[in-house]
């Protein structure tokens, strides 16, 4: 089984908004890729490519890096949303939900462009569905060898 792993001038070469090796030193995007292999698995195995796997994880990476930048740049330290009310004395501060139908994950995933790529591609890696464990015949009319008895 193949894993991928980072090749920092490649991952450089992909995302040129990293390209300074003074900002985002090899050690830092090196600790970003390990963080990225939390959310995407670095092994390839039958449902992606080498070549799908290594995009993917790549563009988890830039995400987790811009949203670093994100962070960074305006002194942000809360959680990721727009505030809707706040009350000074009672300290309480009221977020936005996600847009109607999005879920959090893909609200996440869409406050950056690389993360709004990397929900392309896992979209388009995943139509038709797959199937977890268990019979195949959970999901048929007949049961496995075409008979119809018994309960489930």
């Amino acid at each position: 089984m193949t894993t991928v792993t980072l090749d920092a001038t490649a991952f450089r070469a992909q995302f040129p908004q990293f390209a300074n090796a003074t900002a985002f030193p090899d050690l830092f995007l090196q600790g970003q890729f390990d963080t990225a292999t939390a959310y995407i698995q670095p092994e390839v195995c039958s449902d992606m490519t080498l070549a799908q796997r290594t995009l993917a994880l790549y563009q988890m990476t830039a995400h987790l890096l811009a949203l670093g930048v994100i962070v960074a740049q305006n002194n942000y330290q809360g959680q990721p949303g727009i505030t809707t009310a706040a009350t000074v004395d009672g300290i309480s501060v009221t977020l936005a939900q996600p847009p109607y139908g999005t879920s959090e994950w893909r609200y996440w995933l869409n406050l950056t462009p690389y993360g709004a790529m990397l929900l392309a591609l896992l979209s388009a890696q995943s139509v038709g569905g797959f199937y977890i464990g268990g019979l195949p015949e959970r999901s048929a009319f007949r049961r496995v060898g075409g008979g119809f008895g018994g309960v489930w």
